[in-house]
C-alpha cells in the first residue's frame, strides 16, 4: 500500500528528474546546437566567398588571355582621351594636319579644359558634380572637355570634308554646331564649335571647377496698399447725437 511519505518521494524524484533535464537542455545542449548553427552559417558565408573569389580569378583569366587585345584598345582610348599637358598645341597639330589644299585655318580659340562626367544618365537627370578641391585639383583619371571654335575657308564640300574627317579622326571629337557664310557653289567661311576630351593625369591636375550659375533672384511680391480715407477721417464707434 502506497503511503504519502513514499508519494512525497516519488513527486520529488519526477521534480528532480525534471529538472536535471531543463538544467541539460540550458546548460549543454542549446549553446552547442546554438554553437553548430553559427559555424553553420560563417561556412556558408565562406563557401560564398570563395565562390566568388573563383569566378573573380576565372574573369581575370579570361582578361589575361586576351591581354594584347585589351592593350590595343587601352592604346585606342589614350589615343582619344589623351592626358597631354599641352594640349592646346595638341589641338592645333590636329586642325592642321587634316586640312586638305585649297582650305585655309583661319582661326582658332582653345578654352581651359573643364571637368565634366563621363556617366551615362537618363534624359533630365543632372551629371555629378566633379570633385575639385579648393586648390583646383582633379583626381587623377577624371574626364576634362576642351571646347575649340574654329574658323575655316574654303569652298562648302571642303569644309564638310574637313569636319568628317575630324570626326573619324583617332581623337574623339564631336562637332556642336556650324555656322556657314558665302556661296555654296564657291568659297566661304564656316566657324563651328567642337568639343575634345582628355584625361586628368600628372599633366593635367591644375584645372579650376567651372563657375555654378548664379541663382535667379525669386520675385519679392508687391505690398497691398492699405485703404485710406480720402476725408483723413475715421468713423468713430460711437453714435452721433441728432440736434
Amino acid at each position: 500500500m502506497t503511503t504519502a511519505s513514499t508519494r512525497i518521494w516519488t513527486f520529488a524524484t519526477v521534480i528532480i528528474i525534471i529538472i536535471v533535464i531543463a538544467l541539460g537542455w540550458f546548460l549543454g545542449i542549446s549553446p552547442k546546437l546554438a554553437d553548430a548553427a553559427r559555424f553553420d552559417a560563417d561556412r556558408s558565408g565562406v563557401v560564398a566567398q570563395n565562390d566568388v573569389a573563383r569566378a573573380t580569378l576565372a574573369a581575370l583569366q579570361a582578361d589575361f588571355d586576351r591581354i594584347d587585345e585589351l592593350r590595343l584598345e587601352l592604346e585606342e582610348l589614350r589615343a582619344e582621351f589623351p592626358t597631354d599637358a599641352a594640349y592646346d598645341d595638341a589641338v592645333e597639330e590636329l586642325l592642321t594636319e587634316l586640312l586638305s589644299a585649297g582650305l585655309i585655318l583661319e582661326t582658332v580659340a582653345i578654352n581651359e579644359p573643364a571637368p565634366t562626367s563621363a556617366a551615362v544618365l537618363e534624359e533630365g537627370v543632372e551629371p555629378p558634380a566633379p570633385e575639385v578641391d579648393g586648390s583646383g585639383v582633379l583626381p587623377t583619371g577624371s574626364l576634362l572637355r576642351i571646347t575649340v571654335s574654329v574658323t575655316v575657308t574654303g569652298t562648302l564640300p571642303q569644309i564638310l570634308t574637313y569636319i568628317d574627317a575630324l570626326q573619324q579622326s583617332a581623337r574623339f571629337a564631336i562637332i556642336s554646331t556650324g555656322d556657314y557664310s558665302g556661296d555654296v557653289a564657291g568659297a566661304g567661311a564656316m566657324t563651328f564649335s567642337m568639343i575634345l576630351y582628355a584625361v586628368s593625369g600628372e599633366d593635367l591636375l591644375d584645372v579650376q571647377p567651372e563657375p555654378e550659375p548664379e541663382p535667379e533672384p525669386e520675385p519679392s511680391e508687391s505690398p497691398t496698399p492699405e485703404a485710406t480715407d480720402p476725408a483723413g477721417t475715421q468713423p468713430s464707434a460711437e453714435p452721433t447725437p441728432s440736434p
